[in-house]
């Protein structure tokens, strides 16, 4: 969008909706874990379903460009100035029915594991520490500890851009670190998770292990991504990366990491977009050198 064009829009959005607050000097940097990212065109934080499909309509009608936000843990933006509309997906809520858990998608994860854990139900153990959203964690079917999304899915209220839909799990396609999400610019609205009942304090103590574990492995002291490869077949990037010799390899304030070599860290806190990148593809070129295997990014690159 040009000066014009982004006044425009800018001024349509306001009168169409008065009670949201768009911005115009918001950068990605502030609006991701890794700390990265350049100027964005126009933001808005959305709480209401209603709001965020009316504006979604627009934005359609209108062919703008735009981009659905939940707590930016596994971006990485570019420096450069970002021609779109950054939606920040803010729609909350937790309902339990039974063993059944109904959530907005921009709950984040950690709030939905306490009001697991607060009524005794498990399943969630798994993910106790991610640092995402609902339903980012869900587009991209988020995993560790032998546990993923799909695990703990029933089905997602989701709106394609024509109406409000509804998915079973069975239907979502998830596969590993893929969903029917995955390469569709759509908004997921709610997700209902089925989970079974168990004792607190057993859900607790396993909740508990896995955060003191992956806290004990990964570099959590830093800004970040998480993990930026996916797994390949039959071995694990970090391997891979570490045999290259590439553990502590560092660019700009841009290292990877010497606690988990699978995680590109902002060891600086100021660390820019080119040299996390160069860093990716540095690995990416070197490991394929060395044994043919090219790595896929886990990360989404936006540019």
């Amino acid at each position: 969008m040009s000066k014009s064009k982004t006044k425009s829009y800018l001024k349509l959005l306001q009168q169409e909706f008065p009670h949201l607050n768009f911005k115009t000097d918001e950068c990605f940097r502030g609006h991701t874990t890794f700390g990265i990212g350049g100027k964005i065109a126009i933001y808005v934080e959305v709480e209401k379903p209603s709001d965020i499909i009316r504006l979604v309509k627009i934005l359609n009608r209108e062919e703008v460009r735009f981009f659905i936000l939940g707590l930016g843990s596994n971006i990485l933006a570019d420096d450069q100035f970002h021609d779109m509309v950054v939606i920040k997906n803010n729609i909350k809520g937790i309902t339990i029915r039974g063993d059944k858990v109904v959530c907005g998608a921009g709950e984040s994860i950690a709030r939905l594991n306490n009001v697991a854990m607060e009524n005794s139900l498990s399943g969630l153990e798994w993910s106790y520490g991610i640092p995402g959203s609902v339903g980012g964690a869900t587009k991209m079917n988020s995993g560790s500890f032998g546990g993923e999304m799909k695990d703990v899915v029933d089905c997602v209220y989701y709106f394609d851009g024509i109406k409000i839909c509804k998915k079973n799990v069975a239907s979502l396609d998830f596969s590993y670190r893929h969903s029917y999400f995955s390469d569709k610019n759509f908004v997921i609205l709610k997700v209902v998770f089925r989970l079974h009942r168990a004792k607190r304090e057993d859900v607790e103590k396993k909740s508990f292990e896995i955060l003191k574990t992956r806290r004990k492995l990964q570099p959590h002291n830093y800004k970040s991504a998480g993990s930026v490869f996916k797994k390949p077949k039959d071995t694990f990037a970090p391997v891979l990366i570490e045999s290259c010799g590439l553990k502590g390899l560092c660019r700009g304030g841009a290292e990877v990491s010497t606690k988990h070599c699978g995680f590109v860290i902002n060891k600086s806190g100021d660390a820019k977009f080119s040299n996390v990148f160069w860093i990716i593809c540095k690995i990416k070129e070197t490991v394929y050198k060395k044994y043919g295997i090219m790595l896929v990014e886990e990360i989404e690159i936006i540019r």
